[in-house]
């Protein structure tokens, strides 16, 4: 979203209604305050903190956000164009009735599908909550003028729920590709004693299948070239350190999240990438880290279904391999297949760099977005 904002306000206004950046701080009386990135206006909202563990914790954290973004929007001018994310959940559905107060143009910015992921992970089992999400997202499709997806499969699930195939729009992620690069030689693979790595880099959570990457490192434990490295936190990350240690999985290493400054480093370290997602997922989320790889020109293993937008992307250009969800034998052939093919390897690689510079980069996609904000503005 900073990036966005960014290069959107090179040629707009642009005012963001966020909570709070971090925990705690200094806010006296106030619920909510003004400030400025660049060219960006920003009204950060005051906000609670629970525990995210909580689920109580959790809905009063978004409540407090709804109710003061509420208000803050409320009183802001009438905008020509208001764009809602996904994240948090019920954000269209307040930028629908604002639409209605303002008579402006609404875009919904589609990340994440709910209920759709909430239902496939496990995040919500309250079958109230779940007709909430689903009462909101409907509400929110009616009413926008253009739903912005990140990939067809995406875009095809929006179309099945009954939205007009004329209201949806697909404009992927992207990538910096001046910040991410390939570095063949960096500090940060002194780390894996020269082996070939296996990485999985972001966050542990619920809608990655992980627990398959441990079984092929198992299977794998008797070839001493590979090594399995996770980078990054999340919820299931220690129940993943306490499964592999049971296991005694010795090529398997644990890190934490690597500095944004130094993701050239740590993505480039790698020799082969996994982007996992849990069965039913495709369509709902689209695993933002393929950009990162791809600028990295490192190929990857797409563990997903065939349909979900990575995997086309893997397979129809020649960028990585492709295994079913939770099947560990395919997975664990894809990767003596990579290991024992260099060469096919590193030309995935320079195809996945190519691929990030001509379709993925970030002032090509930020300006395809701009693009399509103006193509529905109604000024004032």
């Amino acid at each position: 979203m900073t990036e966005l904002c960014d290069d959107l306000s090179q040629d707009n206004e642009v005012t963001i209604v966020a909570g709070p950046l971090r925990p705690g701080g200094n806010w006296g009386f106030r619920l909510w305050s003004r400030e400025r990135r660049g060219s960006v206006s920003i009204v950060r909202t005051w906000g609670t903190r629970f525990s995210k563990a909580n689920l109580l914790g959790r809905l009063v954290n978004l409540g407090t956000y709804y109710l003061l973004a509420a208000i803050v929007a409320f009183r802001l001018p009438r905008p020509d164009v208001i764009v809602a994310e996904t994240d948090p959940p019920l954000l269209g559905a307040l930028a629908a009735v604002l639409k209605r107060r303002w008579g402006c143009r609404l875009v919904y910015n589609v990340q994440d599908l709910y209920p759709d992921i909430a239902e496939v992970t496990g995040g919500v089992r309250s079958q109230f909550l779940l007709e909430l999400l689903r009462r909101a997202n409907d509400y929110a499709y009616e009413r926008a003028d253009l739903i912005v997806t990140l990939g067809n499969d995406m875009a095809q699930r929006i179309v099945d729920k009954g939205v007009p195939t004329t209201k949806v729009v697909v404009v992927p992620d992207w990538v910096d590709c001046g910040r991410i690069r390939p570095l063949e030689s960096n500090p940060f693979r002194g780390n894996f004693g020269g082996k070939f790595v296996v990485m999985y880099s972001g966050n542990i959570g619920l809608s990655q299948q992980l627990e398959a990457v441990l079984e092929a490192a198992g299977r794998l434990r008797d070839d001493e070239r590979i090594l399995f490295a996770m980078i990054g936190e999340g919820a299931r990350k220690k129940w993943l350190e306490e499964r592999a240690r049971a296991m005694g999985l010795s090529n398997v290493i644990f890190l934490p999240y690597q500095p944004q400054e130094n993701l050239a480093e740590s993505l480039s370290a790698a020799d082969l990438h996994l982007i996992p997602l849990a069965p039913g997922a495709a369509g709902c989320l689209v695993p933002s880290k393929i950009y990162g790889i791809l600028a990295a020109g490192r190929p990857f293993i797409a563990m997903m279904e065939e349909n979900a937008e990575v995997a086309q992307i893997a397979r129809e250009d020649a960028v990585g391999f492709v295994v079913r969800p939770g099947d560990v034998e395919a997975l664990t052939g894809a990767i003596r297949e990579a290991v024992n093919a260099p060469e096919h390897l590193k030309q995935m690689g320079v195809r996945a760099r190519h691929l990030a510079e001509s379709r993925f980069d970030r002032i090509k996609v930020t300006s395809r977005f701009g693009s399509v904000l103006a193509s529905v503005a109604t000024p004032n």
